[in-house]
């Protein structure tokens, strides 16, 4: 009966470790997430005003797209910590060359993401080609940004952006009718992807259910999506313009992640570098494409940071931006040791880590007391992460 008894807890055991390497991986994020929500709410009742949920997406709409940048970057187990830094250098490059020089905003922004691509790229050929760890090579390209970003500041050291196009950005709501536009658009592509692994698991022999799969998640994104919509974003002002980008940017990155080859390429690097060499997969190109994608990202967010705050100083480089970053993918799901999470982490992380930080200000409380928090969650957050890849057996070490 011993025998039994152990044998039955460890099928219990290895189901649940299944089911949060899995499906239910964000499950205990989602009521953590709740639990916060309904806290805070309690402490003070402007958390959950219209007005306060607005301004609160709109503050983390930079950090999700630093988070983004991470995602595949742990993916394929690296680090760059170039992130914060390289984010306001092309910032301060779109505001300079838009502001200062004259040039037309949209070719000021594209000039500004293209240098952060180039960047990214730079530093993946000298990972990959030197073999060298990208914790060392980034953290070196961090201290240069932080220099290139002072040379390109004036003898002001402000770029000011006020009522300046780049202000727009970070300063506008979309209508109403667009924004239900926008949510029926991203419904469709949810299901299409949705649909599309379902039968990718039916064509493998692999267990699927139309309903569990496809159905009721579309359903759930449908109802959240429109609730959001209808009383926080349209009871105010409308959805702000970053945080459409950023949804529309998650989208992108859902499907390349899940529905192409090359997302494919990326889990497999991160799973196993040797085994995805050996099949014929291209790790460094994979890793410099992930840097690439990683660059661009970090530029989009400067651009909206900058927006955002009006202008551009040596401030706008705050590493803080790359901890909570790592906090926020780290607390939705990625795992440090590569090959496993998903882009929707970056989004679940940034939720907690905006919400801890909007509440605990609510509460007028120190910024010793929001760090001290917010690193013993990131600290929680890591050690599960760790159990969990034990218990599985898969590796924890890069």
């Amino acid at each position: 009966m011993t025998d039994i008894s152990i044998s039955r807890r460890q099928a219990v055991n290895q189901r649940i470790t299944a089911a949060l390497m899995g499906p239910w991986r964000t499950a205990p994020l989602v009521v953590a997430l709740i639990v916060i929500v309904i806290f805070f709410n309690a402490q003070n009742p402007l958390f959950l005003t219209s007005r306060n949920l607005t301004n609160l997406s709109n503050q983390i709409a930079v950090l999700m797209t630093v988070s983004l940048a991470l995602v595949g970057m742990l993916l394929v187990r690296q680090l760059d910590l170039s992130l914060a830094a390289l984010a306001a250098v092309v910032g301060g490059v779109a505001a300079k060359l838009s502001v200062e020089i004259g040039l037309d905003v949209v070719l000021a922004i594209a000039l500004a993401l293209t240098g952060g691509v180039a960047v990214g790229i730079l530093q993946a050929v000298i990972v990959t080609g030197f073999r060298a760890p990208s914790f060392i090579v980034t953290l070196g390209g961090m201290f240069v940004m932080n220099a290139v970003l002072l040379w390109l500041l004036p003898a002001t050291s402000v770029i000011p952006l006020a009522d300046t196009p780049l202000a727009v950005i970070s300063n506008t709501f979309v209508p109403a009718w667009f924004s239900y536009l926008l949510l029926g658009v991203a419904l469709l592509a949810f299901l299409a992807m949705r649909l599309s692994d379902h039968r990718g698991r039916l064509a493998a022999l692999a267990p699927s259910s139309l309903l569990r799969a496809v159905i009721v998640p579309t359903l759930i994104i449908g109802v959240l999506g429109l609730v959001c919509l209808v009383f926080v974003f349209n009871a105010y002002r409308g959805v702000p313009t970053p945080v459409v980008i950023v949804m529309i940017l998650m989208l992108l990155l859902s499907y390349i992640t899940t529905q192409t080859r090359f997302g494919r390429k990326v889990y497999a690097v991160g799973g196993n570098p040797e085994a995805a060499r050996r099949a014929g997969i291209s790790v460094p190109l994979v890793t410099v494409v992930v840097f690439a994608l990683g660059g661009f990202l970090a530029g989009v967010a400067g651009i909206m940071a900058a927006s955002r705050q009006l202008g551009v100083s040596a401030a706008s480089s705050d590493l803080s931006l790359l901890l909570e970053a790592l906090a926020a993918v780290v607390i939705g799901g990625v795992s440090l040791f590569g090959g496993r999470g998903s882009v929707w982490a970056a989004l679940l992380g940034s939720l907690v880590i905006g919400s801890i930080s909007n509440g605990l200000y609510l509460l007028n409380a120190s910024t010793e007391l929001r760090w001290t928090i917010q690193g013993l969650v990131l600290v929680v957050a890591v050690v599960i992460d760790s159990l969990i890849s034990r218990r599985s057996g898969a590796p924890t070490d890069n």
